[in-house]
């Protein structure tokens, strides 16, 4: 028997593995994230901005550098008395001591929580999806992109929001529930 032969679907099994897990094609068991209630502002003045709030919603929870290509699925429910928000860009940053100039940062005050707010313009790598939200409603949603990935694996996570649909009220609330969270190898 030629045993250079015989071992060559063997090796052919381990190299198709090695290359597909270098390609991020191996999926990962999902695991759970906690649930995360972003209290929003009133977005009225907020037409171009992209608003981040001191909640650090990852809070500890890193990853290994290995994984990528990381999803966030939940269901996101938007609580309000009379706001008309339906669509939310979501962004994230792994942590808000270093941002671009063009951002602003606002202490919490009786009618607004604590929050950062960026133009939308030099925000776009931080974009990880659109929720489309309807009132009292529990919604499906799903998002990733390389700006998840970074702060997956830092362990912080601080959501951003823009709204580009309707208007939100100060008191409304985004709740982010039901999370999983899986990634590639």
């Amino acid at each position: 028997m030629n045993r250079p032969a015989a071992l060559m679907p063997a090796v052919l099994a381990v190299a198709t593995s090695l290359l597909l897990g270098s390609c991020g094609l191996i999926p990962t068991p999902s695991v759970d994230v906690p649930d995360s209630t972003l209290t929003l502002p009133d977005s009225g003045a907020l037409g171009g901005k992209v608003v981040y709030l001191y909640t650090d919603s990852l809070a500890g929870n890193s990853v290994p550098s290995a994984l990528s290509r990381f999803k966030v699925e939940g269901n996101a429910t938007y609580t309000t008395a009379a706001g008309t928000l339906s669509s939310v860009g979501m962004y994230i940053r792994p942590d808000l001591s270093s941002v671009p100039a063009t951002c602003t940062e606002y202490p919490a005050s009786v009618v607004t929580p604590r929050m950062l707010v960026c133009d939308t313009a030099g925000e776009q790598a931080q974009a990880i999806g659109t929720l489309n939200v309807k009132a009292g409603q529990s919604v499906l949603f799903s998002l990733g992109g390389a700006a998840l990935d970074n702060a997956a694996r830092s362990g912080h996570g601080y959501f951003g929001m823009s709204f580009s649909g309707g208007r939100s009220l100060f008191g409304d609330t985004l709740k982010l529930s039901g999370m999983k969270a899986s990634a590639r190898l």
